[in-house]
């Protein structure tokens, strides 16, 4: 099977200690509002949330949470990859556009980064996304990014 086959499969609950896991990880919470699996379950529980195993060749290697907005709008809110550095971030970003145009038909995905977040900023943009707003979130900026579809 090719290295890069990624498919976007629905979270079951029984997951989330592993992305409870990833999230403290050295390098991921820094760039993310971690969450406990308890507040994580709640909201995998609420109809708008939808949480998206990312498998690699049939094997768990990250989480996508996305939030399901009005007129065909995605909140992109949290991408983690359990081992970072391959690429299989890129690819789960795709296969998670491609998710939600087949899915929501989705028109909008739209994300927020942390300034000091360089990299996801990088990555953002190569796949289009545009800034459009800035907030101050205690002692940083939050970029806010968008891509229509």
């Amino acid at each position: 099977m090719k290295k890069d086959y990624i498919k976007l499969v629905n979270t079951v609950p029984e997951q989330l200690a592993i992305l409870e896991g990833w999230e403290q990880q050295a390098g991921v919470g820094e760039f993310i509002l971690a969450n406990s699996k308890e507040q994580h379950l709640v909201s995998m529980q609420e109809p708008t949330i939808q949480y998206l195993s990312v498998l690699q060749n049939e094997r768990l290697v990250g989480f996508i949470i996305l939030a399901l907005e009005p007129n065909n709008t995605i909140e992109f809110r949290r991408i983690v990859i359990g081992h970072r550095g391959a690429g299989i971030g890129q690819l789960a970003i795709q296969a998670m556009e491609q998710y939600c145009l087949e899915h929501f038909a989705c028109q909008r995905i739209w994300l927020d980064v942390f300034d000091f977040n360089e990299r996801g900023q990088h990555i953002y943009r190569k796949f289009g996304y545009q800034e459009f707003k800035r907030c101050q979130h205690e002692e940083h900026q939050l970029l806010f990014f968008e891509k229509y579809f």
